[in-house]
């Protein structure tokens, strides 16, 4: 095993769980009877024989909790946990608080901030159904919490029923692709709010004084860019620049996934790059980073945040979100030599130049969703809390204050973008239609952390560029080992798998 998975704290979590997952149990073998074969013997019919009625079809009952009376929700009071921080929580409560003033039907929602996930987590058990009715965090960890029995309802039922849809009432619906990052297999346990997608952030007043006016198109120019930057740095005076320039190396799981995006041969969406057996895409994507560190065009930085060298030329590009833009300002503004450079935040580069091909914009989701529960009542008004949310720009100021893409598309949603100051996210707008659904499975959590670790041991000074095949298939083990022991096969959905949810767990 390479040192990039040494020691890590996935593997201890993964022995514990194995512990508690052991279970024997002894089933005996049914003992056959034997069955006496009837003597069958020919009855003549009679034509006045009263013939066989057929039994009448009964409709499917609707669920209760999709025929709540309007009149009895009144009272009903909801808690809403999330893990959202800063300005996003503030509009949260501000569209709560306004949720409680305008809707009808005498529903309350109140807003409470969970520290962690794990405090997050232990609200989705069993145990502690009717504590939390709705819930905001990341895809990715939502749909971790069905591992060990359904903690989170299907909203599907809702989406279906026409007095109940996200249309009419000043709902606008949501975009296709948007959507479609929650669809398993046509059940929603969870909706978007937001997309946080990846971008890389270029100076582009650096760029043309190195002799290029246009964004780097393609694999060859993004190449030929950052390597005059790394050689423009290496020959500059100032000696803490040698060695710089280029693409700051990051080994976040998104961005690569948007590299790897690029290396696809197929159209392949994340999960069938985590389950791919033969890891091309990944070796491919890997040897052709490590090719440009090797010639000094990407760089590993010295410091956790990119902002100082970015805004100073240490670095022409760096992998981020608009998230890191406020900070990407602050940073230009205390610059002495180099405040007044533009920048950009561009797409990922197409495999060839010039190639006419749409970009693959990989994302991540901020969701809702509403934990499994008795009370229909409650079930019931949960549903109207979020369908108001998607009422005219409701979730659109929330994605805004996040800094996200917003899930729905209208004139005035753009027009909210257009006037919030937010310019270089305003301008990202048309590209939410090349989102790259994430169709990886619950696993995700932590495989993307197995993909990391081995992406970053990539450009380890101790690695060589042929062990690259051998990375990746202890990747592939690792991820495999670990989903073998959260997703015991003899034991999905049983007793023991929902204490363990119950724990906290996952």
């Amino acid at each position: 095993m390479s040192v990039f998975l040494k020691n890590r704290p996935v593997l201890i979590v993964c022995i514990i769980l194995m512990l508690l997952l052991v279970c024997s149990c002894n089933v005996p073998n049914p003992v056959p009877t034997v069955t006496q074969t009837p003597d069958w013997t020919s009855t003549p019919i009679s034509p006045s024989a009263t013939p066989t009625q057929r039994p009448t079809a009964t409709a499917t009952p609707v669920p209760e909790y999709l025929t709540v009376p309007s009149e009895d929700l009144a009272g009903t009071k909801l808690i809403l946990r999330s893990s959202l921080y800063g300005a996003e929580q503030k509009k949260l409560e501000e569209l709560v608080s306004l949720f409680n003033k305008e809707n009808e039907k005498g529903i309350s929602v109140q807003s409470i901030y969970a520290d962690n996930m794990d405090e997050l987590g232990s609200f989705t058990s069993k145990d502690s159904t009717g504590k939390t009715d709705l819930i905001i965090a990341d895809s990715s960890w939502l749909r971790r919490q069905n591992v060990y029995g359904k903690a989170l309802m299907d909203l599907s039922p809702f989406m279906n029923l026409p007095e109940l849809s996200l249309t009419g009432d000043d709902n606008i619906p949501l975009m296709d692709v948007m959507l479609e990052t929650e669809n398993q297999n046509e059940a929603y346990y969870a909706l978007p709010l937001w997309a946080d997608p990846a971008f890389l952030f270029y100076n582009k007043t650096w760029a043309i004084e190195l002799g290029y006016s246009d964004n780097p198109s393609g694999l060859a120019s993004f190449a030929e860019q950052a390597c005059a930057a790394g050689k423009a740095n290496y020959t500059d005076k100032d000696d803490s620049k040698h060695g710089t320039g280029g693409w700051i190396v990051s080994s976040a799981p998104k961005d690569v996934l948007s590299w790897m995006l690029i290396f696809t041969q197929k159209g392949e969406n994340p999960g069938e790059l985590i389950r791919s057996q033969n890891g091309d895409v990944f070796i491919d994507t890997a040897s052709w980073l490590r090719n440009l560190f090797d010639n000094g065009c990407a760089w590993n930085s010295r410091v956790k945040e990119p902002y100082d060298y970015f805004a100073n030329r240490y670095a022409l590009f760096y992998s981020g979100t608009y998230s890191d833009a406020k900070r990407q300002y602050n940073a230009f503004e205390q610059s002495e030599e180099h405040g007044f450079d533009n920048w950009d935040l561009i797409v990922y580069p197409s495999r060839e130049s010039g190639e006419k091909q749409n970009p693959r914009i990989a994302a991540d989701m901020v969701s809702i969703a509403v934990p499994e529960s008795e009370d229909a009542r409650k079930l019931n008004a949960a549903w109207h809390f979020i369908r108001w949310l998607y009422q005219g720009e409701h979730a659109a100021e929330l994605a805004l204050a996040a800094n996200g893409w917003p899930v729905q598309d209208s004139d005035a949603i753009t027009t909210l973008y257009r006037k919030s100051g937010e310019d270089k996210l305003y301008q990202t707008l048309s590209y939410r239609q090349y989102l790259v659904s994430n169709d990886a499975d619950e696993n995700w959590l932590t495989d993307q952390l197995i993909l990391a670790d081995g992406f970053n041991y990539i450009f380890n000074p101790s690695a060589k560029p042929e062990n690259i095949p051998e990375i990746w298939d202890q990747i592939r083990d690792i991820i495999t080992e670990i989903n073998d022991v959260n997703h015991p096969s003899s034991q999905a959905g049983d007793d023991n798998q929902n204490e363990i949810h119950a724990d906290g767990a996952g």
